[in-house]
């Protein structure tokens, strides 16, 4: 992320990144459309089908009030305390994101052969894009995200701009998403960096 925006002030072009937050994503993902992107990415089914059985007939019980709860079945989001988990959510929200973006040159210049669109990490996304207009892909991506159980926060997702005169504002579902103080979020991206 750093290098990014390094990128941007030093060759002085436009650089818009949304920080894109997900509501619950670990609990809310989709499982019917999990091992979708498991056989795109061309995971073996072998694989798919251990991973697969490892979910099908979870169960859970809770505790309330002291009393412990019938059993339940457990149908949609990622296993707690799994190490796959962080894993099959990257690659869900890859997947989900490589759709509405595919078609067109969105991102940035990242080298003289290279779009970057994105930067993931866990259940985190920061969208990328050099022009307002492209950054808009974000409307796309909330429809995409929302059809895999992945809806996008609109109250805690920011954009940061950095070299753009433009101001006007991001939507999704035609609701306005916060611009960010580049202090506010600079902790996030790099605590050594100066405001």
């Amino acid at each position: 992320m750093c290098t990014a925006e390094e990128q941007s002030i030093e060759w002085n072009s436009s650089l818009y990144i949304n920080f894109v937050d997900y509501e619950k994503a670990f609990d809310s993902v989709d499982r019917t459309t999990l091992w979708k992107p498991l056989r795109h990415y061309g995971v073996p089914q072998k694989i798919i089908n251990i991973i697969q059985n490892s979910y099908d007939g979870l169960n859970c019980k809770i505790v309330h009030g002291g009393q412990l709860t019938k059993s339940f079945e457990v149908k949609t989001g990622v296993r707690r305390c799994c190490l796959l988990s962080p894993f099959l959510l990257l690659l869900m929200t890859d997947w989900t994101i490589k759709a509405p973006t595919s078609k067109g040159k969105y991102g940035i210049q990242w080298t003289s052969r290279m779009q970057l669109d994105d930067l993931e990490f866990a259940d985190d996304l920061a969208l990328l894009s050099q022009t307002q207009q492209q950054m808009q892909k974000t409307n796309s991506v909330a429809t995409a995200s929302t059809a895999v159980g992945l809806n996008i926060q609109k109250g805690k997702s920011r954009i940061l701009r950095y070299n753009t005169a433009c101001t006007n504002p991001i939507k999704i579902d035609g609701e306005d998403l916060e611009d960010a103080k580049s202090t506010q979020l600079r902790h996030k991206t790099s605590p050594h960096m100066e405001s």
